[in-house]
C-alpha cells in the first residue's frame, strides 16, 4: 500500500516526536547523573573540612586549656587506638613521632573521618608537643631558632610558623614521587611482626611496620614535597589528581597564642587584684593593700623572669620564681639558722620561770618585688617546746617595704624548735617559665604602692573599647602578641641587641605605644594584636 503524503507527513512527525523525546530523556539522565555526580562530591568534601576543621578546634582548646604548658598539644597517636599512650606514643618528655594520626579520642572527638572514610592524619612542631621544655608565648613560633612547620602549594610563598597540620588522607592511591611508583596499601600486613589487634590498633614495633600505620600509605607527594616524611617540616597541598589526593588543615601559632594571651591577660589581672585585696585584709599588723614593683623596661625578649625594684611602678612584670629570704634573724633565747634562705630554724634550750620578754626577731627585705602571699598560720611550726605556748606575731613596715616577724611571750623550761617559712609566691608558675613577662607590659598607680598614699594621682588607668566606667583601674597589663611586619616590628629579640631601652612600638600598638595612662582594647587586625585589661576595685 503506498501512503498518501499526508500520511508520510503525519508518520514523520511522529518519528521526529519520539526522537526528540528519546534525546530530551537521554539530556535529563545526563544533567541527573551529573547533578547528583556534583551533589555527592560536595557532600563528601563538606564531610572532610568539618572533620578538618573540628579537629583543628579541638587542638586549639586542648592547648589554651592546658594548666602547666598552655600552648602545648598531644603527640600524634602512632598505633591507631586514636589515644596517646606513655609507652606508646611518649617515651620520656618525647614524642614517637611527630607525625602519626590525630589522637581524637584524647582530643575528646568522635572517631573524625574524612569523605574516603578514612581517620585523620596529623604532624606536630617539636616546639609545642606535650611535656615539652621550649617556653611556649606569642613569639616562639616565630624565633630563629623554632622548628615550626610550613605549607607549600596553595599560595604564592609558604605558609610558615605553624605549630601542626592535619591532613584528610583521602583514598588510597599509587603514590609517586617521581621516582618510585607504590601503591598504597593499609591493612594490617607488613613485616616481621607486624600486625593488628582486634581493634585494628598496629601491634608491631615501631607500628609503623604495620601498612595501617605508615604514613606513605595514606599521604602523598607532590610539587616536590613529600606530605609522608617530616624531615625538614614541609608539607605540601596540591590539586587533586591520581597521584595526591591529601587536604590539609593548618593550625597557625596565632589560632592558639591570641587565646593564650587572653587567658594570660585576664589570669595576671584577676591575680594582681588578688593580691592587693589579700594583703589588704591580711593577718598582719599595719596591713595594707599593694601592688609590687615592676621590672624596669630593658628589651623584654632577652629578659628573665626577675624580681622587681623598688620604686619601680611600670614596666615589666616580676614573674619571677625566686623565693623571698630571711634577710636577719635574732633571739637572746635560742639559735636561729636560714638567713639568706626561705626557711628559718631556731632551736635551743629555753628556760623562762616567768614569761620571757625576749623572744625570736627576725625580717623580710624588699618585700614588694614579687608576687608573694601574706603569711598564715601555716608559715610557723613549732616542732619542739609544745608547752611553751610561744606567740607569733607579723608586721608589715611600709615605710622600710619589709616584713617583720617575732616571736615570744614564752613560759616554761623546754627544748624549742620554731621554722618559719618566708610568704609563698602567689603567681601560676607556666607564666614565668614560659616566659610571658617577654609579652607583657605592667604599671600601677604610685599611690597603690607598698608605701603609698592611696588614689591614683594624677589619674587612674584608662582602657578604652572597655565596660563603663573604664578610667578607674589601679593598674593595667597589656599583653603585646607576637611582632607584627605590618607594624614594622622586626623579630625578637632584636638583632643585634640594642642599647636600651628597646622602643615601645617595637611591642606594642595604637594608643598603648604611648605608653601613658591611657591604653587601648581593640579587635586584632594586621597592624594591631595587643590586648590591655584594667585591674579596678
Amino acid at each position: 500500500m503506498t501512503l498518501r503524503p499526508a500520511a508520510r507527513s503525519r508518520q514523520r512527525g511522529v518519528v521526529a516526536l519520539v526522537l526528540v523525546a528519546i534525546l530530551l530523556l537521554g539530556g535529563a539522565v545526563f544533567a541527573f547523573s551529573s547533578f547528583s555526580f556534583t551533589t555527592v562530591r560536595v557532600d563528601r568534601d563538606r564531610n572532610t573540612n568539618e572533620a578538618l576543621a573540628k579537629a583543628k578546634d579541638a587542638l586549639i582548646a586542648y592547648a589554651v586549656a592546658d594548666t602547666v604548658r598552655p600552648g602545648e598539644l598531644p603527640c600524634p597517636d602512632v598505633n591507631n587506638d586514636g589515644r596517646v599512650t606513655v609507652g606508646e606514643d611518649m617515651v620520656g618528655s618525647a614524642c614517637v613521632s611527630l607525625l602519626g594520626r590525630l589522637p581524637w579520642f584524647t582530643l575528646g572527638l568522635p572517631d573524625l573521618r574524612d569523605d574516603a572514610g578514612e581517620r585523620l592524619w596529623y604532624a606536630l612542631s617539636n616546639d609545642f608537643h606535650a611535656n615539652g621544655t621550649v617556653p611556649l608565648n606569642s613569639d616562639t613560633a616565630y624565633l630563629a631558632a623554632n622548628v615550626s612547620l610550613t605549607m607549600t602549594g596553595t599560595t604564592s610563598e609558604p605558609i610558615t610558623n605553624l605549630v601542626a597540620i592535619v591532613f584528610s588522607p583521602g583514598a588510597a592511591l599509587t603514590r609517586s614521587n617521581g621516582v618510585v611508583q607504590v601503591v598504597q596499601t593499609r591493612g594490617c600486613a607488613g613485616g616481621a611482626g607486624a600486625g593488628c589487634d582486634v581493634n585494628l590498633k598496629c601491634t608491631s614495633t615501631p607500628a609503623a611496620n604495620t601498612d595501617k600505620c605508615n604514613a606513605l600509605n595514606y599521604l602523598d607527594f607532590a610539587l616536590g614535597e613529600d606530605n609522608a616524611d617530616l624531615a625538614n617540616r614541609i608539607f605540601v597541598s596540591a590539586p587533586r589528581s591520581q597521584a595526591f589526593n591529601d587536604r590539609l588543615m593548618p593550625v597557625f601559632s596565632d589560632d592558639i597564642m591570641k587565646l593564650v594571651e587572653r587567658r594570660a591577660s585576664r589570669e595576671l589581672a584577676q591575680r594582681m587584684r588578688n593580691h592587693y585585696t589579700a594583703w589588704q585584709s591580711a593577718a598582719v599588723s599595719n596591713t595594707r593593700g599593694f601592688y609590687p614593683f615592676a621590672v624596669p623596661w630593658n628589651d623584654p625578649s632577652n629578659t628573665p623572669p626577675t624580681p622587681g625594684i623598688n620604686n619601680t611602678t611600670a614596666g615589666l612584670l616580676p614573674l619571677t620564681n625566686t623565693p623571698l629570704v630571711w634577710s636577719s634573724a635574732s633571739s637572746l633565747l635560742v639559735t636561729c639558722i636560714g638567713v639568706g634562705t626561705p626557711t628559718l630554724d631556731c632551736t635551743g634550750w629555753v628556760v623562762c620561770v616567768v614569761i620571757c620578754l625576749s623572744g625570736i626577731s627576725a625580717r623580710i627585705d624588699n618585700m614588694a618585688t614579687r608576687f608573694v602571699d601574706p603569711p598564715t598560720a601555716a608559715n610557723v611550726q613549732t616542732l619542739l617546746g609544745l608547752s611553751l605556748g610561744g606567740t607569733s606575731t607579723w608586721n608589715l613596715n611600709t615605710a622600710a617595704r619589709r616584713l617583720e616577724f617575732s616571736y615570744g611571750n614564752l613560759v616554761g623550761i623546754d627544748w624549742l624548735h620554731i621554722r618559719v617559712s618566708a610568704p609563698s609566691l602567689t603567681m601560676p608558675s607556666w607564666l614565668s617559665e614560659n616566659n610571658w613577662q617577654q609579652n607583657a607590659y605592667y604599671a600601677f598607680s604610685p599611690g597603690y604602692s607598698i608605701d603609698g598614699g592611696g588614689g591614683c594621682p594624677p589619674a587612674c588607668f584608662t582602657v578604652t573599647n572597655t565596660g563603663s566606667p573604664n578610667n578607674d583601674n589601679q593598674a593595667v597589663v597589656v599583653m603585646s602578641g607576637r611582632a607584627l611586619q605590618a607594624a614594622a616590628q622586626a623579630v625578637r629579640p632584636v638583632p643585634p641587641a640594642p642599647p636600651p631601652p628597646v622602643s615601645f612600638n617595637q611591642f606594642f600598638e595604637g594608643v598603648n605605644a604611648g605608653v601613658g595612662t591611657v591604653f587601648e582594647s581593640n579587635a586584632r587586625i594586621a597592624t594591631f594584636n595587643d590586648t590591655a585589661v584594667g585591674v579596678k576595685p
